[in-house]
């Protein structure tokens, strides 16, 4: 087992060897309402000892590692193994500083961009997800694991944050992403981001390719989720997925749920799952209501978003063929097989971000809006942040027992709620 100071002298070497290489991947998504609405930030609490701007995450990928000595890579093939690491994550170039990423994490309008890139990346091994024994405490990852308790022991949040990517993106977009929500969420818990092999193409997925992909990958996602409930001190492990990455996770739950479901114990109790955010999730509507039971299982909660206008889901149904999307507004009422399902499960949120868009004035809407337009990315941070219930998060109930929009007074909503005594942003 490596120290946890040598490991971090190797990731800051590391970082320091591929800082000349780093890739802007993504630009720091929008700030949530909840901060411009509030009169807290979420570095505020910082302390100064832990002020610097690169974010260390985690992530375990099925992605076939490059052969390239410049750097760790990994590419679109894929792998029958699970590769685990570590990577580090910065936020700004070397002229943004400590105090500027602070304002900037609040302000509603930037006056400039900040991207955020992949510094350094150390692969601790890998594990075969077919294999029990992988799990051994005479493993290769068993030193990654080491830290990674130590990481969640120290943090002020005890929970685990897993990040599932869509289609055609890459290894760093995946990082980058499980960076950008930890920062949002307080830079408060433990990151981890799970990176299946779907291509940069679209035609990749829309010909049924890395959809197959998807499902196949699924269980090395069930077969980590076994062992961070069995080998790690999180209190709770939350899931977020967008797009595709929401079949990889009803997926690899499903079949959580299958492989110990005739135990004794309480599923929810042993996994220790807590959120389980799907946002515009391209899983068919047929599909995802039968898995609910087993969703509802497992979880404290599954919050899925929906808009009327995301034009990939929309050309993914079309295109592709299967049911609605659950990440799209339906048209038709559900067959009442599929309906009584969903108003019996006990855990589930459906939030319709486009509901009451003309009282709002503007829709919510394209495929990236979870993160991209701040009224749907607070929630996403309060549900996952807090243990707030939809109404504490400022959300309207529609007729539908598991249906809830963001109305139009939803900044005055929210911040009448984060204003009353004894609320906290935060979990300790």
């Amino acid at each position: 087992m490596l120290p946890r100071a040598i490991l971090n002298l190797s990731l800051l070497a590391s970082a320091i060897l591929l800082s000349a290489c780093g890739l802007s991947i993504q630009p720091l998504m929008p700030t949530p309402l909840v901060f411009t609405e509030s009169e807290v930030g979420p570095l505020d609490h910082i302390p100064k000892a832990e002020r610097f701007k690169p974010r260390r995450v985690y992530y375990a990928t099925t992605r076939k590692r490059d052969d390239d000595f410049q750097r760790i890579d990994y590419g679109n093939g894929e792998s029958d193994q699970v590769s685990v690491g570590l990577a580090l994550v910065g936020f700004g170039g070397p002229d943004v500083s400590w105090s500027d990423l602070h304002r900037y994490s609040r302000q509603r309008e930037r006056e400039r961009v900040v991207d955020l890139n992949l510094s350094g990346v150390i692969e601790a091994g890998s594990f075969d997800p077919a294999d029990d024994r992988s799990d051994s405490p005479e493993s290769a990852v068993s030193w990654l694991l080491a830290d990674l308790n130590d990481s969640i022991e120290s943090a002020r949040d005890k929970d685990l944050l897993i990040y599932v990517h869509g289609a055609k993106v890459n290894f760093y977009n995946a990082c980058a992403f499980a960076a950008q929500l930890d920062h949002f969420m307080g830079r408060d818990m433990t990151s981890l981001a799970f990176a299946w092999p779907t291509r940069q193409n679209i035609f990749a997925y829309a010909s049924g390719g890395d959809v197959r992909r998807a499902y196949r990958h699924a269980h090395a996602l069930t077969t980590l989720l076994e062992g961070l409930a069995t080998r790690t001190k999180a209190r709770r492990i939350h899931i977020v997925a967008w797009s595709a990455g929401g079949r990889v996770v009803t997926e690899a739950l499903s079949e959580l749920h299958d492989r110990h479901a005739k135990g004794t114990s309480s599923l929810r109790n042993r996994f220790r799952i807590g959120t389980v955010y799907l946002a515009a999730a391209d899983v068919p509507g047929d599909e995802f209501v039968a898995a609910i039971p087993k969703l509802d299982a497992l979880a404290n909660r599954v919050v899925v978003t929906a808009s009327d206008n995301d034009g990939a889901l929309k050309s993914s149904s079309i295109f592709m063929g299967g049911d609605v999307r659950i990440g799209t507004v339906r048209d038709e009422p559900l067959p009442p097989e599929q309906a009584a399902i969903v108003r019996s499960a006990k855990r589930l949120e459906v939030i319709d971000v486009s509901r009451g868009s003309a009282q709002r004035g503007f829709d919510i809407d394209g495929h990236r809006y979870w993160f991209d337009h701040p009224w749907a990315s607070s929630d996403l941070i309060l549900a996952v942040r807090s243990d707030f219930g939809p109404a504490e998060r400022a959300l309207k109930k529609e007729g539908h027992p598991v249906l809830w929009s963001l109305p139009a007074d939803y900044p005055e909503r929210l911040r009448k709620r984060l204003s009353r005594p004894g609320v906290k942003l935060r979990r300790n």
